[in-house]
């Protein structure tokens, strides 16, 4: 599995080893204030960051709310602004509610 964060387009702007759910908020959060300075209308998508093969087979089609990414730990970095850092069951509880 590749290390590297990719824009829409599929430029690599950034990388993520699957270690740490913070390194994961961190380097997103740099990528995404080096898009507003070069004002790119090229944006990170939630459902392509690297290491989608941590995430529980159950939260892969996880809808509620932007799913970045799942450590080794069991830490998931959550939430539009990719700032949030939830435990993999606390995600995985709010799974279970009926969302519309």
């Amino acid at each position: 599995m590749s290390n590297e964060i990719k824009t829409n387009t599929g430029r690599v702007v950034g990388h993520w080893n699957g270690d740490s759910a913070q390194d994961l908020m961190t380097e997103i959060g740099r990528i995404k204030q080096g898009l507003r300075q070069e004002n790119s209308a090229e944006y990170l998508d939630s459902r392509r960051m690297p290491h989608r093969d941590q995430l529980p087979a159950d939260l892969l089609d996880f809808r509620a709310y932007h799913l970045w990414g799942c450590d080794r730990q069991g830490a998931c970095l959550v939430g539009t602004n990719a700032n949030r850092i939830e435990a993999l069951e606390k995600v995985r509880s709010f799974s279970l509610i009926e969302h519309h």
